[in-house]
């Protein structure tokens, strides 16, 4: 118990010296709205990352990661998306050679769908189009999934999304309902609703140095019922948080493996998380572990990279 107390006390003291200049939410009752209401799959607090880990494996977005996600329990799936160079769309979050090392030497910029969908995984798992992925969700009606899009530029944005809507509408038009795309900035958001009025959707933060303030008064002006942030995030504003769980705005931190670093992050406000670990929804949710000798290492390498992100991401010119 007294560790965790004094865990608890260094995170807020470290935060508290770095988050000064980076403003402060300020929760006037008359200052900010209510945000729509809360759609199901929020009621989800883990989130499979790369549809979750498997064989000590993470990042695969493979068809074996999925299917024995779904078997342990969970409902609620990330998947990252890139383009091939006849336009469709495959799940895979980067062209490092560790994922299919006989693609190495096209780093992305040859890649056919035919050669990504014939070339296993490390060696072992099996890639998916998004052909694929909307087979899945057909044949599993009872999960959504949050798309993770690698597109930068507002081109590569709309050819993304306008293939996805595309491919959903000839599919099943219902399926639009269960996607839940990641938005990554303002100007993102327009090009996509401006594409499909997702019903569904999530600001996600890893991309952005905004203010906290500026976060939440977008969200709150777009209607988001979930923010998706990096652990620091928590950290470096410490009242971002509880200022959206003010107006019903769910927040997801990417990406957490362990479960005493989920109940520390909990009790700051955080609703779920983003997860490798290989357990079911059920056993990382359990409460009463307290932080360990693995957790304090992790803590301590935390707070001394939080300032060297801050550093970064000022030194990048973001408010």
């Amino acid at each position: 118990m007294k560790k965790t107390i004094m865990v608890r006390i260094l995170i807020i003291i470290t935060a508290g010296m770095i988050w000064i200049n980076w403003g402060v939410v300020w929760s006037g009752e008359n200052k900010l709205s209510s945000s729509a209401g809360n759609s199901g799959w929020q009621e989800n607090k883990l989130i499979a990352h790369a549809f979750g880990g498997i064989n000590g494996a993470s990042y695969t977005n493979s068809y074996e990661a999925f299917i024995t996600n779904y078997k342990r329990g969970y409902r609620l799936f990330e998947v990252d998306l890139v383009q091939t160079t006849d336009g469709e769309l495959v799940a895979r979050h980067d062209w490092s050679h560790r994922l299919q090392p006989d693609l190495t030497t096209h780093r992305g910029q040859n890649v056919s769908t035919l050669q990504f969908a014939n070339s296993l995984i490390m060696g072992k798992f099996h890639p998916l189009t998004l052909p694929d992925i909307l087979k899945l969700l057909q044949q599993y009606p009872d999960f959504d999934l949050i798309v993770d899009t690698k597109a930068n530029s507002k081109e590569q944005i709309q050819q993304q999304f306008s293939h996805l809507v595309n491919e959903v509408q000839r599919t099943d038009p219902a399926l639009l309902d269960r996607i839940i795309p990641e938005i990554f900035s303002p100007e993102m958001y327009d090009t996509v609703m401006g594409i499909f009025p997702f019903p569904n959707k999530m600001y996600s933060l890893y991309k952005t140095g905004a203010s906290a303030e500026s976060i939440v008064e977008f969200v709150r002006n777009k209607n988001f019922t979930a923010v998706a942030m990096p652990v620091y995030r928590v950290y470096l504003n410490p009242n971002l948080v509880p200022a959206l769980n003010k107006f019903g705005v769910k927040s997801y931190v990417h990406t957490v493996n362990s479960k005493p670093v989920m109940q520390i992050l909990s009790s700051f406000g955080v609703h779920g998380f983003y997860t490798d670990q290989e357990e079911t929804p059920e056993e990382l949710m359990l409460a009463g572990a307290s932080p360990g000798h693995d957790f304090m290492e992790y803590l301590s390498s935390r707070l001394v990279n939080i300032r060297n992100v801050v550093m970064k991401v000022r030194n990048n010119g973001y408010k």
